[in-house]
């Protein structure tokens, strides 16, 4: 919904740049420019951090499903943050996120000429979760099995990691939507509840609503986050095998010969 809104706001900001500009107030416009290139870098720079914090927690969990030995603290979290390959990291995330921009493209330039009709709006808006569910499933197992083979990615494009996921999961999808589905129930009934006690609770001292609510929110979301962690990693480790490996790699990097220009010379 963040790239929805994103665009969103990026029309509109161009919209009110073209009126601007025909009511003779050009300078107005750089601004407007500004707010949509700070709201593009911001937004960027946010999910980009909220994907390394997710990746190296789902690596800590990981490691316990593993190694009964290994602890999930600050100090191995830390530590998964340095030995991580940053530069791979991100050209993974760069890689998601434009490939599921690519694929609501079109879905949101329906959006920009059809606004005003509410019915349309409201089936791009259902077919807008659809295919974020849809390819959110596709490349879930993508940090999983970059992971796996690591090594291999030198040199190579990050876009393997999204090709070996859809592969791994392709059987495993209607099993990963029930897990999704079974994950999403206490939180829909969380938020059923704190929306009752929300309503009569500002009824009665509406202070502490104001403050205490976000406060119990995030620690419930602190709390619930972890056990959905340990829940996506336990699911890749459950179905993991070496055959499904092989076949969600298969012909999926180039020849090093290819990389290095050898496979080229006459």
């Amino acid at each position: 919904m963040l790239d929805y809104e994103l665009f969103a706001v990026g029309v509109s900001s161009i919209s009110t740049s073209v009126t601007l500009l025909l009511y003779g107030q050009s300078y107005l416009i750089f601004i407007n420019l500004l707010e949509i290139i700070g709201s593009i870098i911001l937004f960027f720079i946010i999910a980009l951090l909220c994907f390394f914090i997710r990746v190296i927690i789902q690596y800590a969990i990981q490691d316990t499903l593993k190694n009964e030995l290994a602890k999930v603290s600050f100090s191995s979290v830390f530590k998964k943050f340095k030995q991580l390959n940053k530069n791979q990291v991100l050209r993974l995330f760069c890689y998601l996120a434009l490939f599921i921009f690519l694929w609501l493209l079109p879905l949101l330039v329906i959006h920009m000429f059809t606004s005003k009709i509410e019915i349309v709006t409201y089936i791009l808006q259902f077919l807008f979760f659809v295919v974020v569910l849809w390819k959110g499933i596709d490349y879930s197992q993508a940090i999983f099995l970059y992971r796996e083979n690591q090594p291999q990615f030198l040199g190579q494009s990050q876009r393997y990691a999204l090709k070996a996921s859809k592969r791994f999961i392709k059987k495993l999808r209607f099993k990963y939507l029930l897990l999704l589905i079974g994950l999403s129930i206490p939180v829909a009934v969380w938020i059923a509840i704190w929306s009752v006690v929300t309503y009569f609770g500002f009824y009665i001292w509406e202070p502490i609503m104001i403050y205490g609510g976000p406060i119990v929110g995030i620690i419930g979301g602190c709390l619930y986050l972890p056990f959905v962690q340990f829940t996506l990693a336990y699911f890749y480790e459950k179905n993991n095998s070496s055959d499904l490996l092989e076949k969600s790699f298969r012909d999926c990097f180039k020849q090093v010969e290819k990389l290095t220009g050898e496979a080229y010379k006459n």
